[in-house]
């Protein structure tokens, strides 16, 4: 029997836990708490790189780590990109985009493994696309400054988590029609 609770699921749960601090400090974010905003964002992607990372090298892979990273991911990205469309000028488009897919991925997942005691872990360019995401959040967020523009970098990752975005949808597609098809 596996263990549950280990550091790693730990590490997941105080992630989703900084999940509402940084909306409202996104969200009422004034020069007072900026310096606060972006210790506790950036800690908590920290938290996301150790979870994973701790995991493997401590042998701790739970099929509720397999759940629970994932959820604190697209929570994670799903709240904060609400928060930056309202405070800032996060496209409307972009953020509609990535709450779909993320909502289409939880979906397919239901259908593909219900009933079934396994989970598959996150495959490379969901982890790639999420980490070019964190970054353009930061970006967003480091944005937020009236002493920083970041106009040139935001359009740079815009286009490039798109298209991350894009070719991830294309490869979680075909794990589901492989899958749906076995």
């Amino acid at each position: 029997m596996e263990k549950r609770i280990n550091i790693p699921n730990t590490l997941s749960g105080i992630r989703i836990l900084t999940i509402p601090a940084i909306v409202l400090l996104i969200i009422y974010s004034t020069t007072g708490n900026y310096p606060v905003l972006i210790t506790v964002y950036f800690f908590s992607f920290l938290l996301d790189f150790f979870d994973g990372y701790l995991a493997r090298k401590l042998s701790q892979e739970t099929e509720l780590g397999k759940i629970l990273d994932p959820v604190a991911d697209k929570l994670m990205v799903f709240c904060i990109v609400v928060a930056l469309v309202i405070k800032a000028d996060f496209p409307l488009w972009l953020a509609l985009l990535i709450i779909i897919r993320d909502l289409v991925l939880l979906g397919a997942s239901i259908i593909i493994f219900r009933g079934k005691h396994t989970i598959k872990a996150s495959i490379l360019i969901g982890k790639i696309t999420f980490a070019l995401l964190g970054i353009l959040l930061m970006v967003y967020i480091v944005d937020l400054s009236v002493y920083v523009d970041l106009e040139i970098l935001k359009r740079f990752f815009i286009v490039l988590s798109f298209s991350f975005l894009a070719w991830s949808w294309v490869e979680y597609y075909k794990i589901y029609k492989s899958e749906k098809n076995a």
